[in-house]
Parts: structure tokens; C-alpha cells; sequence
């Protein structure tokens, strides 16, 4: 199965965000602890290639990288071992880098325009983003009438009580932060109440 596929089968993709590499660590410990096959370590986080290379070894998860916004950090995601390379903007330098280097590229887009010339630059799925504030899923289903052919991951505006409903929209992946990696319990390094907060939306997951 490859990346793409694993995507699609497991749809939760955990962004995390930190203030240290080490939080975002046990943040992705924690998620993985509560079932989550998807991580993805944003390049926010100080020295996050050093933590996307500590987590590539976990059997059955597959390690992203976020927030990759130059060719530099492009670079050392792949190195690292990341699966695939997730931006908030299109760089069709990037997306091209990272698919010779047989990576899945995950640019970000919000408009028609930009959607399919992420796609014709060689996009594996689409980042819809910033999700809520484009239109939300009334936006998704607007754009798959003339663009249906693109496989979407929209990003923002996930709780637990909305991700029913984002499951049913039948996208590759459904990117979920602050949902689960709240600030609060970071701080705290609480992180079984991480772990609990990932199983519970690994639990509405189609088996």
C-alpha cells in the first residue's frame, strides 16, 4: 500500500504544533497511543526533521511534515524519513522536489485557480486551506463540481462533534490540530488526556 492509499485508509492526520521539540515528541507519542496512524510534525516546531526521524521508526504510523514553506526545509523533511510533505501555500518548486524524490506532496490552496494548478503541478491531494474561513464543506462541494477529479484533505475547523460530518464528505484526509493537541494540555504535559482525546476520534473512524 502506499502513502497515498494509507492516507485515504486511515484519514485522521494529526498536525502537531509546539513550542519544543520535545512536546511535539510526546505529542506524538500520545497520539500514536490512542491509535493514531498519521502524524504530522509541522516545521514550527525548533529541529522538527530530528523529531519526524525519532518518530519514523514507530511500526504502522506514517510521519509527516508540516508547514514546509522553503526548499531548505523541503530538504530535510526527506532526509528525515517523512512519508509526506504538507505545505499551507503552493510551491510548485517543492511539489516537483518532493515528488522526484518520491515523497507525497500535500500543498495548500483556497481558490479554484490555485486548486487545480497545485494539482497540475503535480499535487498528490490538496490542502484546503484555511478551510473554515474559504467556505468549509459548503466550499468543498461547491469546488468538486467542476474539479472532481482532485483528491481534497481540508484543514481546520475539526471537533469532535463536526468530524461525522467530515468523514461523510469523503475526503483523503481530514487534518485535525487544536482538537486534540490543545495548548493547555501541552503545557501541562498531560498527555494521557492526549492520547484519550486521539482515541476518541480514531473511535468514529470507519472500521
Amino acid at each position: 500500500m502506499d502513502t497515498v492509499e494509507l492516507i485515504e485508509q486511515h484519514q485522521l492526520v494529526v498536525v502537531i504544533r509546539t513550542d519544543t521539540p520535545d512536546q511535539a515528541y510526546e505529542a506524538a507519542k500520545a497520539c500514536i497511543a490512542g491509535g493514531v496512524k498519521l502524524v504530522e510534525i509541522t516545521f514550527s516546531v525548533p529541529h522538527a526533521h530530528e523529531v519526524i526521524k525519532k518518530i519514523c521508526g514507530t511500526e504502522g504510523v506514517t510521519v509527516g511534515a508540516g508547514t514546509v514553506l522553503t526548499m531548505d526545509e523541503a530538504r530535510l523533511a526527506v532526509n528525515a524519513g517523512a512519508g509526506y510533505v504538507v505545505s499551507p501555500h503552493l510551491d510548485e518548486e517543492i511539489v516537483k522536489f518532493v515528488k522526484r524524490e518520491g515523497l507525497v506532496s500535500i500543498p495548500g490552496a483556497a481558490t479554484p485557480t490555485e486548486i487545480l494548478k497545485a494539482h497540475k503541478a503535480g499535487a498528490d491531494i490538496v490542502k484546503l486551506f484555511p478551510f473554515v474561513e474559504m467556505g468549509g464543506l459548503n466550499f468543498l462541494k461547491t469546488i468538486r463540481g467542476p474539479l472532481p477529479f482532485i483528491k481534497y484533505m481540508p484543514s481546520g475547523g475539526v471537533t469532535l462533534d463536526n468530524f461525522g460530518e467530515y468523514l461523510d464528505a469523503r475526503v483523503s484526509g481530514i487534518i485535525v490540530g487544536s482538537a486534540i493537541i490543545k495548548r493547555g494540555l501541552v503545557e501541562a504535559g498531560n498527555w494521557q488526556a492526549i492520547t484519550e482525546l486521539a482515541a476518541k476520534f480514531v473511535e468514529l473512524l470507519p472500521q
